[in-house]
């Protein structure tokens, strides 16, 4: 498995591997087994965590962790959410790979030297303790 690409079993793994994400790009597959659109759209998302190497993909079941998708608002599958700095910034319904593609690509940027850039989300602000 990718080291980029996090299955997320618990709320509590969730908060590690946010936390853990810093400030690169998260988008997370909330998908279900059962879901034939999540199961087509799977080989894609896993080759999105191979050419995106910058952002960081998890990958939440939400009959497994239906507590999680109810908090992210999660009411059809597959929908994906896009965190920076912990926040969600955008988020897309259903298994449209172009669509997916885009989004990652727009949150990434185009950042010449590879690094991340901070995102500043309206109504947040990311405290940084430099000490």
């Amino acid at each position: 498995m990718a080291v980029n690409l996090k299955m997320i079993k618990s709320d509590a793994e969730w908060d590690v591997e946010m936390t853990a994400a810093g400030t690169k790009l998260v988008v997370v597959d909330f998908y279900a087994d059962w879901c034939g659109p999540c199961r087509k759209i799977a080989p894609k998302f896993a080759e999105f965590v191979t050419k995106y190497p910058r952002a960081v993909f998890f990958k939440v079941d939400v009959d497994e962790c239906q507590e999680l998708a109810q908090r992210e608002g999660i009411s059809a599958m597959p929908t994906f959410n896009f965190y920076k700095n912990k926040v969600k910034v955008d988020s897309q319904r259903g298994a449209d790979e172009n669509a997916l593609e885009e989004k990652i690509q727009r949150w990434l940027g185009d950042d010449e030297d590879g690094e991340d850039n901070e995102v500043t989300v309206k109504g947040h602000c990311l405290v940084v303790n430099h000490s």
